[in-house]
């Protein structure tokens, strides 16, 4: 499980909340609420990323979650954290975190599902497996973009 969150703390909590609090010298509500949202993308960028390697991985004596697991349920696991991810943003928003243009940043949410469904479907053929690889990568970078587009276009701090 270590190894599932930990990229989420340091490219989503540490970078996001370091480089605002550097900014702006205290945490907010705010702040932490945008941060979750590469929290959960970067934890499902390299989850899904294990996938392919899984057997290579497994002879040479790692222990993620794919191998734990099984392929299916960690495809469970990324569609989990990827729900997270767009409800963070809509809950943000309803309790007045978020200012409403970083609703713009849920328009990344039909790849999701695309990605989601060839992963369901492709899970064990690595070949098929790509292009939702290829499309997880540009989730990843696209939905906190199109946050950070929404709260900056508002003229809304997140400090």
């Amino acid at each position: 499980w270590v190894c599932l969150v930990a990229p989420g703390i340091g490219f989503g909590l540490l970078m996001v909340m370091g480089a605002g609090y550097v900014l702006t010298g205290h945490y907010t509500a705010t702040l932490f609420t945008a941060a979750l949202v590469p929290f959960f993308l970067v934890n499902d960028l390299l989850l899904l990323n294990q996938l392919p390697d899984l057997e290579p991985d497994r002879a040479a004596g790692r222990r993620h979650l794919p191998i734990v697991l099984g392929r299916q349920r960690s495809v469970f696991v990324y569609s989990l954290q990827l729900f997270l991810a767009y409800l963070t943003i809509v809950v943000g928003w309803r309790a007045g975190l978020l200012p409403a243009g970083s609703l713009i940043a849920l328009a990344t949410v039909v790849p999701a599902v695309a990605v989601v469904r060839r992963a369901r479907v492709h899970a064990r053929s690595v070949p098929d497996l790509i292009p939702a690889l290829g499309l997880n990568v540009a989730i990843n970078l696209l939905t906190p973009l199109l946050l950070a587009i929404g709260i900056f276009v508002s003229g809304r701090s997140v400090g």
